[in-house]
């Protein structure tokens, strides 16, 4: 009696948890899927366009770590890169007072002034090197008390290098003046923006190479509209309007909801296999007497 009772209930759980695992795989075909009208569907190495300016997608791949992305799937997230480039991208930059700066191969020496909001450059002519191209001198100075001469090679005489060394070349530079600029990538010309007692500011327009990364549902703004990303595959990113937001948010709490009913039903159906086992095992306790 025992036997027999403990084998009908082992179907029992048997049928349950098989009823349960096929009905996962009805389900699984009833998935639902996040279906958006995309304003650019995009692969690695595609473009499109907006308000005049063409961006580039690449590197679209699944990142590590992290808790699954929406259409990303578990263990990290889809992302991707989002290259232009700002053809007309403002920059930049400082001139300190008593700094130098290299231009045509000649190096001067800055002087900044608030009062009258100029900087001026002054040439630093290298002693050393000037006696070399001067025929008329020997190719070395001469230092006595302190004092550095050069020496005329016709009769040895001296002369002090402050008196031999020829008027520096200046350049002043007003307020809002084309100034060069010696930045990162070369010399630049430059507006001289404002000036202090410290140091000048210079500004410039020049193209710059710009990256966003896109993330599922991540928003990023081009040309002042604004998208977020969506990834349909491992191979691919759509842009889509944020107009469209309450629809993705809308089918992404429809997958949701289906994952939770589909792993309830993974839970009958491992449960149920669980107490089968059991059944069949107590089928086999010995009795008493």
């Amino acid at each position: 009696m025992q036997r027999r009772a403990a084998a009908a209930y082992f179907a029992f759980f048997l049928v349950v948890s098989v009823a349960a695992y096929a009905y996962i795989g009805v389900a699984e075909s009833q998935r639902p899927e996040v279906s958006l009208e995309a304003n650019a569907n995009l692969t690695n190495d595609t473009t499109f366009t907006v308000d005049g300016t063409t961006y580039t997608a690449s590197n679209i791949h699944m990142s590590s770590g992290g808790g699954g992305g929406h259409g990303g799937g578990g263990g990290g997230s889809m992302v991707a890169d989002l290259s232009w480039t700002n053809d007309s991208w403002q920059y930049s930059g400082t001139v300190e007072n008593g700094s130098t700066t290299s231009i045509d191969n000649t190096t001067y020496q800055v002087t900044t002034s608030n009062e009258s909001n100029t900087v001026t450059f002054t040439e630093q002519l290298n002693a050393s090197q000037l006696v070399i191209e001067d025929p008329a001198v020997e190719d070395s100075l001469a230092t006595q008390n302190g004092t550095q001469y050069v020496v005329y090679e016709e009769n040895g005489t001296l002369q002090p290098v402050s008196e031999w060394l020829p008027e520096p070349e200046t350049r002043t530079y007003q307020q809002s003046e084309t100034i060069p600029y010696q930045s990162d990538s070369g010399v630049q010309q430059t507006t001289l923006s404002q000036v202090s007692t410290d140091s000048a500011t210079v500004t410039w327009v020049a193209p710059r190479n710009r990256t966003v990364e896109l993330t599922e549902g991540g928003n990023v703004t081009l040309q002042g509209q604004q998208y977020f990303a969506h990834f349909p595959n491992h191979d691919s990113v759509q842009l889509v309007s944020v107009d469209e937001y309450p629809t993705y948010q809308e089918q992404l709490d429809s997958q949701e909801y289906f994952h939770e009913r589909k792993n309830g039903l993974w839970g009958v159906s491992i449960l149920a296999g669980i107490a089968a086992v059991l059944m069949l095992g107590m089928a086999y306790l010995p009795t008493r007497g």
